[in-house]
């Protein structure tokens, strides 16, 4: 059964950020790797397409992001309230400490554009690898070993761990997700 996509900001039956329309925009102005080819190619069907988006929004909203959502009725994690705008800072040498905060804020209705821009991302990831977001984690490792604790891991380039999503995927969330690789690393040594 093909799936429908609802993109309709704050809706009760949403079921996506953003249309395939929009997506197939925005997947244009990447780079022509493996998975911008496979979303591009004439042989993925749109009902393909939709379900790529829909179970990219389904991973997004996996995430613990800042504020809350604006309406108790929404489907989805965003739109949310009183969550300021990354890079809203601005130089005031003269009037004190050199970057003093903006009160720019996403709006109760506003689908920040990072968040659109990580579905279709991702979106085109799931289309070209079907399983990735099945995966255990434990691929990224050769050998793991428990006793004196022997970690043999693979050499991978790109996406890696138990969401082996793209790394530009991460970085979209820098400054609007409560935590994860996109705002603070953490190494224990």
């Amino acid at each position: 059964m093909a799936i429908t996509i609802h993109h309709t900001a704050g809706a009760a039956n949403s079921n996506s950020y953003i249309s395939l329309t929009e997506a197939n925009e925005l997947i244009e102005g990447l780079v022509a790797d493996d998975d911008v080819i496979a979303w591009e190619a004439n042989t993925t069907s749109d009902d393909y397409r939709n379900r790529a988006l829909y179970t990219a929004c389904q991973r997004i909203d996996r995430e613990r992001f800042l504020g809350a959502r604006a309406t108790d009725t929404q489907a989805l994690q965003w739109p949310r309230t009183g969550v300021r705008k990354p890079d809203t800072y601005i130089n005031t040498y003269a009037t004190g400490f050199p970057f003093r905060i903006t009160t720019d804020y996403f709006t109760d209705t506003e689908i920040p554009d990072q968040i659109k821009k990580a579905q279709a991302v991702l979106a085109a990831y799931l289309n070209n690898n079907k399983a990735g977001l099945g995966l255990s984690g434990l691929e990224d490792y050769q050998a793991v070993k428990i006793g004196n604790i022997d970690v043999t891991p693979n050499t991978i380039n790109g996406a890696i761990g138990a969401d082996r999503v793209p790394p530009m995927f991460e970085r979209y969330f820098t400054g609007i997700r409560i935590s994860g690789p996109g705002n603070v690393a953490i190494k224990r040594s």
